[in-house]
């Protein structure tokens, strides 16, 4: 019943992704396509540079253009890029992938997708190398030739010759697609970053066409020199299989390519570099298209008369489980609906007829709320981690089912309270958001909650720290998943020793069975020989930077909830008639103080860094290295934004003493 029933959400999903994002993929392929001929026209013109002879040279080169050869080959890397597109398409990703550790990147590299995507890439780069090689000509063009020895020409039966000058173009373009799809991984291109300032893609794209030059240029000369490198240690082995399948010989006139001799070829080494300038511009230039329209603004309907068209509804589609580039797209157009549409915000502060509620406000209020909480909650969990040397300290409790999920694993699912482990968010009402009623005594958070009291936790912590003295020991950790994820999801009882437990509520857990004692035994024995192992840690230590990184991987659309929501409610000063707003105005405030204590907390932890590192322009985008400078400056933004719009008026709101406290810091410019 299950898959029954997901099958109609899985299907609303692809319709509206293809509504919303169909028409900006083709068009992306469209144009990547109709660039091809003028990249085509520059290779084939600086290929054949003729200084000397420049009016032949331009002849030459325009007569080629015309050819039926060039025209079918034309075609050909058509379809080339059209698969590239293809992938770009399948395999991106609006939050980024951060791998913790070495071995993390390893799995991340040999994952079988990605294995599938590295085949494709470097069997489409020897395409391209092969119809580069046959559009340049020269001697570059034909795998097999005449032989040109004397040796050879004395018997008629083997007169022809293997040209391993076309073989070294075609495995250079096989390692650039591979070296491509590997760098395409490693430096995360497949993270869509989200323009900051809302520009027409023309000057987008022109913006970074020099750019991208440079980088193609730059990275097909390193390209070529690690090529070589691996020519002349295995460069022999392809060489003498394919001489050996196709009965080719070898011409003794020409120097073989794996010498030093051979790999100083200066035409072989320029023009196989210009073929990587080619096949990396043309890939680049279709990466840059993809980007520029997935990540234009979209314009959703706050509100519609037509049933069939409430789907695409902003409110609807923040409370429902669309795929997340449509949330992110969602949450964009919240934030610059609440900053530059004073009509649209008019239609979020209405009410719904017949009834009189407050429909869109509760339904886009309560989804930033969600997504405040779920971000407080992930940085309690670091901070947890932190304390305890990457221990995440799971339920002790063998009545519990549930487990911690690793924030890394809860950053690519929406962020919907139905389906994350921390404390759903009350319903907007003017009490606290964060009131210690939230917290029963039969329901025990895993993570140790913040909202009230959490006595019986640290109780039970005390009961634990007494009984389990491993857990004071900060010895390295061995243990990383595949996904890098920057905690481990241990499971129940992993930490324990054999004695018994105190439950929050008082009640002895009996001991463990023996064999359980002697596999937990047996296990802290492995990890600490592992741990003494140089090779094995250096594999499986974690880099505390990318681990933070990865807290806030999907700190975007929690940086334009701050800035959505705290401009609705600045302009719910002037523009709200019906108080809609004001009613949440406690949960708000008490939401967004509550994040800021925790992300004061979590910048005074030892490994976080103050300041933002610089940033140096390239193609490859690394903003998401920084997006907890930027959500810290957001939240600090919307905290200000809020309260100079209110001033005084705030003193009524109710709050708790330490939250009273704050906002008057605040409101004194005194933060």
């Amino acid at each position: 019943m299950a898959t029954a029933g997901s099958r109609p959400c899985l299907g609303g999903s692809r319709d509206i992704l293809w509504r919303v994002l169909g028409w900006r993929i083709v068009t992306s392929i469209v144009w990547s396509v109709v660039l091809l001929p003028l990249c085509t026209t520059v290779f084939i013109i600086v290929s054949s540079i003729d200084l000397f002879h420049p009016i032949q040279w331009l002849s030459d080169s325009f007569n080629d253009l015309y050819s039926s050869y060039v025209i079918f080959y034309l075609l050909l890397l058509s379809v080339v890029l059209v698969i590239i597109n293809i992938f770009n398409v399948e395999f991106y990703t609006v939050v980024p992938c951060i791998s913790c550790s070495r071995l993390a990147l390893v799995g991340k590299i040999f994952h079988p997708q990605q294995v599938l995507h590295s085949f494709v890439h470097a069997s489409m780069g020897m395409v391209m190398a092969w119809c580069a090689a046959v559009i340049t000509k020269g001697p570059y063009s034909f795998l097999v030739v005449p032989c040109t020895d004397t040796e050879s020409l004395d018997s008629p039966a083997a007169q022809t010759c293997l040209n391993e000058r076309h073989l070294f173009f075609l495995l250079a373009g096989t390692f650039m697609g591979y070296s491509y799809s590997l760098l395409y991984f490693i430096n995360n291109m497949n993270y869509l970053p989200f323009p900051i300032i809302q520009q027409y893609k023309f000057l987008r794209f022109r913006r970074s066409l020099l750019l991208l030059v440079k980088h193609s240029c730059v990275e097909s000369l390193f390209l070529v020199r690690n090529f070589c490198i691996l020519y002349y240690f295995l460069g022999h082995i392809p060489r003498a299989w394919i001489s050996t399948a196709m009965d080719l010989r070898k011409d003794k006139q020409l120097h073989p390519l794996d010498t030093v001799s051979g790999l100083l070829n200066l035409s072989l080494l320029y023009h196989v570099w210009l073929c990587g300038v080619f096949v990396l511009t043309t890939w680049y230039i279709s990466w840059i298209l993809f980007k520029i329209y997935v990540t234009e603004a979209h314009l959703f309907p706050v509100q519609t008369s037509f049933a069939e068209e409430s789907d695409e509804c902003l409110p609807k589609i923040l409370n429902s489980n669309p795929p997340l580039i449509i949330k992110y797209l969602a949450l964009q157009d919240l934030m610059l609906l609440s900053q530059y549409s004073p009509s649209r915000r008019q239609e979020v502060f209405s009410l719904s007829q017949p009834g009189g509620h407050p429909h869109n406000w509760t339904a886009i209020s309560r989804e930033c709320l969600n997504l405040f909480n779920e971000m407080t909650q992930k940085l309690i969990v670091y901070q947890e981690a932190a304390a305890t040397d990457g221990r995440v300290l799971c339920s002790s409790y063998p009545g519990e089912p549930k487990k911690l999920n690793c924030p890394e694993e809860i950053t690519f699912q929406t962020p919907k309270s139905s389906q994350m482990t921390q404390p759903s968010v009350p319903p907007l009402v003017k009490t606290s958001l964060f009131s210690s009623k939230l917290s029963t005594p039969d329901v025990v958070s895993p993570l140790g909650t913040p909202f009230g009291s959490s006595v019986m936790n640290r109780v039970a912590g005390i009961f634990e720290s007494h009984q389990t003295p491993q857990l004071r020991r900060r010895e390295p950790r061995l243990w990383t998943s595949a996904s890098g994820k920057y905690c481990q999801q241990m499971t129940e009882f992993s930490n324990l020793s054999p004695s018994t437990s105190v439950s929050a509520e008082g009640r002895t857990v009996g001991q463990p069975s023996l064999i359980y004692s002697w596999i937990q035994s047996k296990r802290e024995q492995i990890k600490n020989f592992l741990s003494k192992r140089v090779l094995i840690m250096y594999f499986f230590s974690k880099h505390p930077e990318a681990s933070i990184q990865a807290v806030f991987a999907d700190a975007q659309m929690h940086i334009w909830a701050l800035e959505g929501l705290s401009h609705l409610v600045a302009a719910s000063f002037t523009e709200d008639r019906f108080g809609v707003v004001q009613t949440t105005l406690p949960v708000i405030l008490n939401a967004l103080l509550t994040l800021q204590e925790a992300v004061d907390k979590y910048f005074k932890l030892p490994h976080a860094s103050s300041k933002p590192p610089r940033i140096s322009g390239s193609l490859v985008d690394t903003s998401y290295k920084t997006l907890r400078f930027a959500f810290r400056a957001s939240l600090k933004t919307a905290i200000y934004r809020i309260t100079t719009t209110f001033g005084e008026h705030l003193n009524a709101v109710q709050a708790s003493a330490e939250h009273q406290k704050r906002l008057q810091q605040f409101l004194e410019f005194k933060e």
